[in-house]
């Protein structure tokens, strides 16, 4: 069925089972909102879709933002079941079988702007004449009339917080007022509708605290021991910050929560059940320093030997030493730090209102304290130099950086987020969906050398390696095979300084000059021999 199609004189359009045009007429239509408008209160789901491409990605956390949905909409007697299939290894026709998806009368789904080509073929599977689907999320956030245009089997989007407006969503979806619910994107005859998000007046305190436990879950490697160890809260939303990048950077706010609200769910969901870590998923931890060295104090009052992790900026380091040196001292606090790059030049185009030295001033001050670091960094950019990528993997080698937790780095590149300043600026430098994985082209002709050099070594060796981590980092190890682990990591980062020299001193990649080393054969040998514990 082609999604609701409100017209001038309010019909909803659709397709015959033979492909033919149809349309209900006003009183079919209040007979068809009604219809669904009765089974409401039982038949809505939710799903985390599945991160197809993914190798062996290991699930810990609950999906919260969906969770703060189903919490919401029940705390107004609305029941919703919510499926976690971001690490499901079964075929999205195997899902909607098993759990019979399609039959729920509203399906809303979240959506994630690297996944959502794939997250359309799901939704499509589920799309049916008599039931309605929604997609939220980051993407639909930035995108949510592109969507609708480019996606007709999809009837809906919701922007910005989804937990008030998916609720008067599924309250309202027999009635006009259904147009009015914020931040909704909607089809009105050939026009796409976008109503404004208002983040003012909304307190994050009254939204209802997660059920963790009450989910479906389909993935043979979501790990429920992970989840007993590390538990995942948001204290607050947003950022103030305007990283060019970034999909918050046109969004001036941060709302956060109280300290007593953090303890309350803390209370509920966290005493008593194992867990060892707290992650703070909140997009920038550390905005408010006071704040966070409070919060973290009362925590470790009420739970003495617990860890925490959060996310912060190297300028929020290097200007609050004397409040972090006092927070980092009991060396329970691991701390990742949204770098980027460490060209002055590129930093600046990023708008991250850093620099190479107070990137390092950081990092400095971090080494003394005995807190872990890791690192972010996006190593290729569409306008980047040799040189600006020799700075930032400089920075990473001779900061010790270069290890199990930060290889990723290495690959990492700059996808250009619809709406975004950076999209905005120079997305005519990348080409492909913006529903998927763009791919950069590079204005200097020896970064794309770089570049495809890097991406030959890892279609060969990716899978494989990955496999491999995946089997030597799930077991207790022996002494070899933490030699062979280690040597897995620090070979990726052999081979692209290796790749960079040759780019730098000849401005060409042969990745098969690695035939001609001792290099290639030994990893072979490793992944032949890790290769034959693998159990899928």
């Amino acid at each position: 069925m082609e999604p609701l199609d409100y017209c001038s004189n309010f019909l909803i359009g659709g397709y015959n089972s033979d492909g033919s045009t149809r349309l209900y007429s006003l009183v079919e239509e209040d007979e068809l909102l009604a219809s669904i408008r009765g089974r409401i209160m039982k038949k809505i789901a939710l799903i985390n879709p599945p991160f197809r491409g993914v190798i062996h990605r290991i699930k810990d956390a609950y999906p919260l933002g969906l969770g703060y949905i189903k919490a919401y909409c029940e705390s107004k007697g609305v029941v919703c079941d919510l499926y976690d299939f971001s690490c499901s290894l079964l075929s999205d026709q195997a899902l909607e079988e098993k759990y019979c998806l399609s039959d729920y009368d509203v399906i809303g789904v979240s959506s994630y702007s690297l996944f959502f080509s794939d997250t359309v073929v799901l939704i499509e599977l589920l799309k049916k004449d008599r039931n309605i689907i929604v997609v939220g999320g980051h993407h639909a956030t930035l995108c949510g009339s592109k969507i609708l245009r480019d996606f007709p089997v999809i009837d809906f989007c919701l922007k910005g917080f989804g937990e008030k407006s998916f609720y008067d969503f599924i309250s309202n979806i027999d009635t006009e007022n259904v147009y009015s619910v914020s931040g909704l994107c909607y089809r009105k005859g050939d026009e796409f509708i976008d109503n404004p998000v208002n983040y003012e007046g909304i307190d994050i305190n009254e939204f209802p605290v997660p059920d963790r436990g009450d989910i479906i879950v389909d993935a043979s490697n979501y790990e429920f021991d992970a989840t007993k160890r590390v538990f995942h809260i948001s204290t607050s939303r947003g950022c103030p910050y305007h990283c060019t990048y970034c999909v918050n950077c046109k969004n001036n706010y941060w709302l956060a929560r109280s300290e007593l609200n953090v303890l309350e769910e803390l209370n509920r969901e966290f005493r008593g059940k194992g867990y060892k870590y707290i992650n703070f998923v909140d997009c920038n931890f550390y905005v408010n320093p006071s704040r966070a060295e409070s919060l973290i104090a009362r925590i470790r009052k009420e739970y003495p030997g617990v860890k925490f992790s959060f996310q912060t900026r190297s300028d929020q380091v290097a200007n609050n030493k004397g409040q972090l040196e006092k927070l980092l001292s009991a060396g329970d606090c691991s701390i990742t730090l949204g770098i980027e790059s460490n060209s002055a030049q590129v930093l600046k185009r990023y708008r991250k209102e850093t620099t190479p030295d107070i990137n390092q001033n950081a990092i400095d001050f971090l080494k003394q304290t005995q807190s872990q670091t890791l690192v972010y960094m996006i190593m290729f950019e569409a306008l980047e130099s040799l040189d600006d990528i020799r700075a930032s993997f400089d920075f990473l080698k001779n900061n010790d950086l270069l290890d199990y937790a930060t290889v990723g780095n290495i690959y990492q590149t700059l996808v250009p987020f619809y709406g975004s300043h950076y999209y905005d600026d120079y997305h005519d430098y990348y080409i492909g969906s913006i529903h998927e994985r763009t791919k950069p082209i590079f204005v200097d002709n020896k970064v794309q050398n770089l570049y495809d050099a890097v991406c030959d070594f890892r279609d060969l060796y990716e899978d494989r390696i990955s496999q491999a981590v995946y089997v030597l980092s799930s077991t207790n190890r022996t002494a070899e095979e933490n030699e062979e682990l280690l040597f897995l990591v620090k070979i990726q980062y052999v081979i692209f300084e290796y790749l960079l020299v040759l780019c730098e001193t000849f401005g060409i990649c042969d990745l098969y000059l690695l035939e001609e080393t001792g290099f290639k054969k030994k990893l072979d040998a490793i992944l032949d021999q890790i290769g034959g514990q693998l159990s899928i």
